[in-house]
């Protein structure tokens, strides 16, 4: 509609995402993260054989695979790093760490030096994929295939992404230190 304010989120950095569209003041994810995990997740996508690896259907209305797109899509077009410029360099050098524990504590405390929103994007999006790769027997999305998918949507390598995935609950565990309030840690679903 003409004279209306656009919501376009896409392409738009992460931050001033989550200020336009944030449902809730206590979650800093965008509105459209947050939507399209919860859709698949009441949907059952994670049941879906390929989920976040095949293409959707443009001509079928509410296709998991499609909504499935349009999440990796808003990913893929955020204009900075996920893990940011700053630390993007300080966090590729985990991968170089010889001890499995220590890259896990390194990771830890590297994602809790986040800022709020990217931190919180991380957490919900893992939480979820970790979800997706319990389902593998069923969708056949591994940690690998989903690393495949995902690590370069989000510009992270697929050594670290894994990582991130099999050690969940050891690598968001720190408290949250970064650059704001993380927020509830309650995502889609009861994420």
């Amino acid at each position: 509609m003409a004279g209306l304010p656009s919501r376009a989120v896409f392409g738009l950095p992460l931050e001033q995402a989550v200020a336009l569209t944030r449902i809730s003041d206590t979650l800093e994810l965008p509105a459209i993260v947050y939507r399209c995990i919860d859709y698949l997740l009441v949907m059952k996508a994670l049941d879906e054989e390929g989920i976040y690896r095949l293409s959707g259907s443009s001509t079928t209305p509410y296709d998991v695979h499609a909504v499935a797109g349009v999440l990796k899509l808003f990913l893929r077009e955020l204009p900075m790093p996920i893990l940011t410029q700053h630390l993007q360099r300080d966090f590729t050098m985990i991968l170089e760490l010889e001890d499995r524990n220590d890259r896990i504590s390194e990771l830890a405390t590297l994602l809790s030096m986040l800022p709020s929103a990217n931190y919180t994007l991380l957490r919900i999006l893992c939480s979820h994929l970790v979800e997706v790769v319990q389902r593998s027997d069923v969708n056949k999305m591994t940690v690998r295939n989903v690393g495949i998918v995902f690590s370069p949507t989000l510009g992270i390598p697929v050594g670290l992404f894994g990582l991130m995935l099999a050690e969940f609950d050891a690598v968001f565990a720190l408290p949250y230190t970064g650059g704001g309030a993380a927020g509830s840690g309650e995502g889609p679903a009861g994420l």
